[in-house]
């Protein structure tokens, strides 16, 4: 008898084990679906997906983090660029499931602070 393995599966499978390895390395943590909240800067809007639980020096972070896609959208960038040059708190890298391409990408997890900071910078 063989067994039958499907494709919402894998998916479900490999996402568990991102966030087990987003845990592991970086002390990020995934939000519950109905827990995220909704970050606006300027006329762009992101749900919360991801949260930093690693302690930075002040105890723990507890804040937000955006995907390279998210902080370009807030950034109104919606080229590859690197949103975020110099960020406060170094990005976690980490993989995410592109619907776009249909797959798993390496993507980058940044703390919403650096964000603001940027949008803040580039309004003047």
């Amino acid at each position: 008898m063989s067994t039958t393995i499907t494709l919402d599966y894998l998916i479900q499978t490999r996402l568990a084990e991102i966030a087990e390895d987003a845990w592991r390395d970086h002390r990020v943590m995934p939000v519950r679906s109905g827990d995220g909240r909704v970050f606006q800067l300027g006329t762009g809007a992101v749900w919360e997906q991801w949260y930093c639980q690693a302690d930075h020096g002040d105890g723990l972070c507890g804040e937000p983090m955006l995907s390279h896609e998210q902080a370009s959208t807030l950034l109104g960038m919606y080229a590859d660029d690197e949103p975020i040059p110099d960020p406060q708190f170094a990005p976690a890298e980490i993989e995410l499931l592109d619907p776009s391409r249909g797959c798993f990408m390496t993507n980058a997890l940044y703390h919403f602070s650096d964000v603001g900071r940027e949008y803040r910078k580039a309004q003047g």
